[in-house]
Formats: C-alpha cells, sequence, structure tokens
C-alpha cells in the first residue's frame, strides 16, 4: 500500500498545513508550485502562514519536468537546508516535489543523472532516504497517491517515469476551495485522466477486486460530478467528491499498472499535448482496442456511466464516455496540436519503450503497428 501516512480533506484545509509541520517537527520547508497558482492570494496567504517554516519558494515548475530544471530544484533544496518539500498545484508540481526528495536523497547534482532512477533504467536500489513530501493537488492528476514520478528527457524529447514507494506524499491536503482556481479546462482534462486511471486499472490481466471496486466507484462519481464542477469552481462539495474519486482511481497503481492509453499519453504528452488532454484523445479509441478482451469489465463500466447520465440503458462503454466527453467539452483530436509525422512515429517508438514498465499488463498483445494504428484513429 502507498505509504501516505495522512489526508486533510475539506474547505480551508490548507490553513492546517503549519500544525501539519509543527506535529512531525518538520521547520524547514520548500514550497514548489507553477507561476499560476504562485501569482495567487491564496498561495501568498500559506506562505505568510508558514512564516520561518518557508524556508524557500519556487514558482518556476514547468509542465512535464524537464531534467534540465530539476537540479535546479535540487540546488534550491540544498541551499534553503530544506527538512520537508510541499508540491503545490497539478501532478507536474507535485511530480516536482517527489523528484526533488529524490534528488536530495541520492545526492543528484546533474539532471540527466535521474534518468539513471527511471523506469526504463532499471530503477536501482535506493541509497538514501528522500526528503519528506506534502502534496497539495489542484487538479485531479492523482499525482498525490503514489510514488510515480514522470519527467522529461529533453534532449530525447522522450517521458520518462521513476516509481519508489518511499517517495509517496507523507501528507495529502484535498482543499477544493482551493481548486476553484484552477482554470476549468485544465481541471476537466485532469478529471478524464483520473477516468483513465480508473479504466485502465480495472481491466488489468491482474486486476484485484479491491482496486476494481475503488476504480468503479470512482468512475461513476466521476462521470455524475465532474460536469457539475466544470460549470461551476465553487461547488466545492462536488469538487472534493472529485477529488477523493481521483484517490480511488489510482491507490492501487503500484500493484495494479495502467495501460496503453497511459503509455501513448505519456509521449503525446511529451511531444506537446497538454497532460490530461491525453486521455481525452487515447482513451476511448484504446477502449475499443481492448473490447473483446475486456467485454464483462467494459459492461460495468457502461453501467456505471449511464447511471451517473441517469439512464438505465447502456451504450457501449467508450459511447458512453464519448458523451460524457461531448458535455465536457473536452479536446478530441491529435490534429489540434499540430504535431507532424515525425513526432507521431517518435511516440510510437517512446511507446513501445514503456512496454515493459505500463504496458506489462495489457489485456491483450500490443504491437507498433498497433499503436501506430491508435494515433492514426486519434488524429
Amino acid at each position: 500500500m502507498p505509504r501516505i501516512e495522512r489526508v486533510i480533506e475539506g474547505e480551508g484545509a490548507v490553513q492546517q498545513i503549519p500544525a501539519e509541520l509543527e506535529r512531525r517537527g518538520l521547520k524547514r520547508a520548500l514550497l514548489l508550485t507553477g507561476k499560476s497558482i504562485g501569482a495567487t492570494e491564496q498561495f501568498g496567504d500559506l506562505v505568510n502562514a508558514l512564516g520561518e517554516k518557508a524556508a524557500g519558494v519556487y514558482t518556476r515548475v514547468e509542465a512535464h519536468n524537464p531534467v534540465k530544471r530539476l537540479a535546479e530544484l535540487v540546488e534550491v533544496a540544498l541551499n534553503v537546508d530544506a527538512d520537508v518539500v510541499i508540491g503545490i498545484g497539478g501532478g507536474s508540481a507535485i511530480d516536482a516535489a517527489k523528484l526533488t526528495a529524490l534528488g536530495i536523497g541520492e545526492g543528484i547534482h546533474e539532471g540527466h543523472d535521474f534518468l539513471r532512477y527511471s523506469i526504463s533504467h532499471g530503477l536501482p536500489e535506493l541509497k538514501g532516504n528522500p526528503l519528506p513530501v506534502i502534496a497539495v493537488p489542484t487538479t485531479l492528476s492523482a499525482a498525490e497517491w503514489n510514488g510515480v514520478a514522470a519527467f522529461v528527457d529533453d534532449t530525447t524529447n522522450t517521458k520518462e517515469l521513476t516509481r519508489y514507494l518511499v517517495l509517496t506524499p507523507n501528507t495529502v491536503v484535498l482543499d477544493p476551495a482551493l481548486c476553484a482556481l484552477t482554470p476549468r479546462n485544465l481541471w476537466t482534462t485532469t478529471g478524464v485522466r483520473a477516468i483513465d486511471h480508473a479504466i485502465e486499472i480495472a481491466y488489468a490481466t491482474n486486476a484485484h477486486p479491491f482496486t476494481t471496486a475503488l476504480c468503479v466507484a470512482a468512475l461513476r462519481t466521476l462521470a455524475a460530478d465532474l460536469p457539475r464542477t466544470s460549470l461551476d469552481p465553487n461547488n466545492v462539495e462536488a469538487a472534493l467528491r472529485c477529488q477523493q474519486a481521483a484517490w480511488m482511481s489510482l491507490v492501487g497503481v503500484h500493484n495494479v499498472p495502467v495501460g496503453l492509453s497511459h503509455a501513448i499519453g505519456h509521449q503525446l504528452g511529451a511531444a506537446g499535448v497538454p497532460h490530461g488532454v491525453t486521455s481525452c484523445i487515447t482513451l476511448p479509441h484504446v477502449m475499443r482496442f481492448y473490447a473483446e478482451a475486456t467485454e464483462p469489465q467494459q459492461t460495468v463500466m457502461a453501467a456505471a456511466l449511464a447511471e451517473a447520465r441517469g439512464s438505465a440503458v447502456p451504450l457501449s462503454a467508450p459511447e458512453e464516455l464519448e458523451l460524457l466527453f461531448a458535455t465536457l467539452g473536452v479536446p478530441r483530436q491529435i490534429r489540434e496540436f499540430g504535431l507532424s509525422p515525425e513526432a507521431l512515429e517518435n511516440v510510437v517508438r517512446a511507446t513501445m519503450g514503456e512496454a515493459e514498465a505500463v504496458i506489462r499488463q495489457a489485456p491483450r498483445t500490443v504491437t507498433a503497428e498497433d499503436v501506430r494504428e491508435l494515433l492514426k484513429q486519434a488524429y
């Protein structure tokens, strides 16, 4: 099970962070976020509330965490003598906190040295102890619930993953009021990402009843509440339910992995398609690719999606999903992002490079030609 020690949730939960640091005897926090959150009044209020415990503030986290930035983050943490890293924002900010914690524990000083700790390079045994991490998510990407972190090798434009249970945030703070600051297109597309987690974990070949039950519940909740929150960012009750559903969608990922939609999405992300949007584009096509092999699971998914829209007569699961996507108004085609044929061929290559790590529990065999055809359908 993930190593989460405490979850603080509810409107205003972010105000409990100073007390949480005090409870755990932590004195020098490095706060990591992106420019948007970093410029908000709420972020400034948190820094002020932390007082001397805010040893450092970094507001330049970039999407997908290019390795050239990671060494800079470690240097900042060292310079302020941080004893805890607080990631505030979407998946990139929370992954940045995990990677900074890893870099401190392993004595990493050069960005490309992080590649040695990626899944594709074998995940060597850790020699040190990562710093503790506190995660304050403002999207539904669910990075806060596990020890997986993504970054981009900016020399090859390939997305890499690291995965260590000890990188899991120790404390997670779910504050739906803070999520109201998130642009609605980002909120809804990361919500689709959580749906992608739930679907791919539920039909993995090593799916477990515990994780499957959570995933189906997550799917039902997100299908019902994501449209509500996409229209009204101040519906804090629905927003918190979405945050809890994102938690349920990914709690078992260290045991039951996500699959092909994520593998393709990782590499589309490295090529420039926003995180979350990739799931909007790939998931229905991947579900159809797996339809025969996962018919029992997709029947359950279709019923949950139909129930959320008030129907007792479900369509197929991919059709139900496309109805939801139409309601949300999310992007649906790769062509909207101007990727070249060469870039797409690199996506095929890099996706197959994740075969052992991400597609290892695929419901059917996946070839490079399959990926190429799925990209063609999604184009």
